[in-house]
């Protein structure tokens, strides 16, 4: 019986563990949708690379019929109708593969910049694992920290209360 009491006490999350846990999962979550995105734009840019070389194929076909057709002396008007449509297409085609490319480049430092970030969730991840270990486990952690070591920020009692009282101005001379 006392072994089941046990381990539904290690069951039982407490702040510090919800804290851990959040930061993990985050952490996991954000390097996974980072990858994601980078993975979808490029997939992107490979559709409009190919899709650009399908219509430059088409392209270089329509030239070549029109270019028979002139020598035949036969009515290219459809041909060039089909040529105009396609170096439209290729025009749009070239814009969206401009602006696929300055997105991959943004996404990229925003990838960059959020994982930098990021390692402040790590940071906290250390601070809740040693807070929960120094609190299961206070006397190895108080053997951890060095013995000259002072709180942040106090003063010792004796020149905080010098501190504490205003300074006197100088009388002027004269």
């Amino acid at each position: 019986m006392p072994e089941k009491d046990r381990k539904t006490e290690a069951a039982v999350q407490t702040p510090l563990h919800l804290l851990q846990v959040l930061t993990r999962t985050l952490n996991d979550h954000l390097a996974e949708a980072c990858d994601q995105a980078q993975t979808d734009a490029r997939k992107v840019l490979e559709k409009l690379d190919r899709e650009q070389q399908k219509i430059a194929e088409k392209l270089e076909q329509t030239q070549q019929k029109l270019a028979g057709d002139n020598a035949d002396g036969a009515s290219s008007d459809k041909r060039q109708g089909k040529l105009n449509e396609l170096n439209e297409r290729m025009e749009a085609v070239r814009r969206a593969r401009s602006e696929a490319e300055d997105y991959v480049r943004q996404l990229q430092n925003d990838v960059r910049q959020t994982l930098r970030l990021a390692k402040g969730l790590e940071r906290i991840d250390h601070q809740a694992s040693q807070a929960i270990e120094k609190r299961n486990n206070p006397e190895a952690a108080a053997a951890r920290r060095p013995a000259g070591r002072r709180s942040r920020g106090r003063r010792p009692a004796a020149a905080s209360g010098e501190a504490a009282q205003p300074a006197v101005p100088p009388e002027p001379q004269g």
